[in-house]
């Protein structure tokens, strides 16, 4: 299997350096070369064993010789948070290369070299088990999609290539700084002979370490804020969105498909496997801030977006929301929210990748994204409008599809740490809860108005539109979706009904490996954030109307027992003033 996964992941770049010919050539060996990755993704994903365990991993010494006290590897394994964002990735470059088939005429080769280029780059960041690896794959995903924005985008293409590269490197170099904070740390910290302490980049050997050796929770809080900063630019987490519907609107359609639906996940993940085991208390000591964060996300992309006119810019901003709904399950740091989260990342990359894929197909037809100039189309497209009815069902979450079961799983998380786990804290996170709800209220808003303007009552075409209904279906006509098109929604369909339908396959997965992840963080919130009652010389968590007694001593009732709530881990007051 380690010989598979490192072919699936050169396979896409070695097929960009032998991509030759006319243009109906180059897609179709590009269509071929996608396919051939997905379905090598799928037997990984089949064979996968479940566990923690590193699964078909290739680890080989890249600057380890010649006495140098460095070890950086090259290393590459699967495992449960990363195993389905790698099927995604290769599952949505395929409806990239299919959704853009006649959209693309200039510089096809060039274009299909790009997308295959980017593609090596996505696999890359989700099996790197170095540092610099991961750094790597991380950068290698910014220059293929700058100029896929630049070249093939639309009439503001320039500007918004030029901002997705400032914003995303800026955040990037500070990302780096902070993971090389970590690796700096670990060496000037050596357990045992110091002499034989080599500088190591390994990130589960980091993990491991910071884990039973924490740094300074102040030490943790400014690397913690730095890998927040570059990973909440590529998530992108509220006010530092700014550059996304930009980057969205003006993208061809593969390139907003592969941004929504691999690329924004690269912060989360980010998030879920540096942030979250490596920087324990300092997650905890600003978890009340960084949820509040990612409720602003979801309430701002919510509003924002009914405010649109343009059905692209309204999916762009409601990335925002729902990528904070996964940053809320992340951030409230049990096992419930954590998995709702990281099934919430799969879901909206197959809900939304297929809405910006559907926009770029009504966009062929009639040169328009304005939802005001369109109306009525269930009539003129019905397979096009039954593909968005399920991608937008899916997106607003409803029972039996895919997005139900991630976002009531984290909202029940967000709710069991407000309500049970953290009475310190509760008025904070139960508020937080409270209000997240309103963000589900809000997203069935604005996508069910939008697909009722556009696909319900009259029929409404821009003047520019070939014939009206009712006046042929000649060679001007707007026709419905193609066979092509079909096979590219179908797949998103099936597994949007499957994680509906069967989430347990999916969760049983990658359970395993986030609990592990997690675990060094769910202690932190324990001790951080949850006062103990001392009974005789035993303690345990207080429960909630236990925490409500202010009195420091009291005796119980029928009993000698005193109850003593030992003070709080001390923090800055500045990052934490209410609890």
């Amino acid at each position: 299997m380690a010989t598979l996964l490192l072919t699936t992941l050169f396979l896409p770049l070695a097929g960009a350096l032998l991509l030759r010919g006319d243009r109906r050539s180059v897609r179709q060996r590009a269509l071929a070369v996608s396919v051939l990755v997905l379905g090598m993704a799928a037997v990984l994903i089949a064979q996968f064993p479940g566990g923690s365990a590193p699964f078909a991993q290739t680890d080989l010494g890249w600057l380890d010789r010649g006495g140098m006290p460095i070890d950086i590897r090259f290393s590459i394994a699967l495992d449960g948070l990363s195993l389905w964002l790698f099927g995604l990735t290769a599952l949505l470059m395929v409806v990239a290369v299919l959704a853009g088939w006649e959209a693309i005429e200039q510089q096809a080769s060039l274009y299909y070299r790009l997308l295959l280029i980017l593609e090596t780059g996505m696999l890359g960041v989700f099996v790197a088990r170095d540092i610099i690896l991961f750094y790597v794959f991380f950068e290698f995903t910014l220059i293929p999609l700058f100029f896929l924005i630049g070249i093939w985008g639309s009439e503001q293409r320039r500007y918004a290539a030029v901002k997705f590269f400032l914003f995303t490197l800026a955040g990037s170099v500070l990302t780096f700084l902070g993971l090389l904070s970590i690796v700096l740390w670990d060496y000037y910290h050596p357990v045992g002979d110091p002499a034989a302490w080599k500088m190591t980049f390994s990130i589960p050997q980091l993990t491991d370490t910071l884990s039973a050796r924490p740094m300074d929770p102040v030490v943790q809080i400014w690397i913690f804020l730095a890998l927040f900063a570059g990973f909440a630019i590529k998530v992108p987490l509220f006010p530092l969105h700014t550059w996304l519907p930009l980057a969205h609107v003006q993208a061809p359609t593969a390139g907003s498909v592969i941004l929504a639906g691999v690329l924004l996940k690269v912060g989360t993940y980010g998030f879920a496997r540096f942030n979250l085991p490596m920087l324990p208390d300092a997650a905890a000591l600003l978890m009340p801030w960084l949820l509040w964060i990612s409720l602003a996300g979801i309430l701002y992309g919510a509003l924002v977006a009914l405010a649109q006119t343009d059905i692209k810019r309204l999916i762009a901003y409601s990335s925002v929301s729902h990528l904070g709904f996964c940053m809320l399950g992340l951030f409230a740091a049990n096992r419930l929210a954590t998995q709702g989260g990281v099934l919430q990342m799969v879901n909206h990359g197959l809900s939304t990748g297929g809405l910006f894929a559907v926009v770029g197909m009504l966009y062929e037809r009639y040169h328009t994204r304005e939802i005001g100039e369109l109306g009525g189309l269930a009539r003129r497209l019905p397979v096009l409008a039954f593909f968005t009815m399920v991608l937008t069902l899916s997106s607003i979450a409803l029972p039996g599809l895919n997005g139900f079961a991630g976002e009531f799983l984290l909202l029940l998380g967000v709710f069991q740490r407000g309500w049970a786990d953290t009475p310190a804290a509760d008025w904070q996170l139960r508020t937080i809860a409270v209000l997240s709800v309103a963000g589900v209220v809000l997203g069935a808003w604005y996508m069910l108005w939008m697909y009722q303007r556009v696909f319900f009552g009259p029929v409404r075409e821009p003047k520019s539109s070939p014939l009206p209904l009712g006046e042929g279906q000649g060679e001007g006509s707007v026709q419905d979706l193609s066979l092509r098109e079909i096979a590219c929604l179908s797949p998103l369909l099936v597994f949007i009904l499957w994680i509906g339908l069967q989430p347990r396959f999916f969760l049983d997965r990658m359970a395993p490996t986030l609990d592990d992840l997690t675990a060094p963080v769910r202690q932190a919130v324990d001790r951080t954030l949850v006062p103990t009652l001392r009974v005789g010389t035993h303690d345990r968590p207080l429960r909630g109307h236990e925490a409500a007694i202010h009195p420091t001593e009291c005796k119980l009732k029928n009993a000698n027992w005193k109850l003593q709530i030992d003070p709080l881990v001390p923090r800055p007051a500045l990052l934490a003033p209410t609890l």
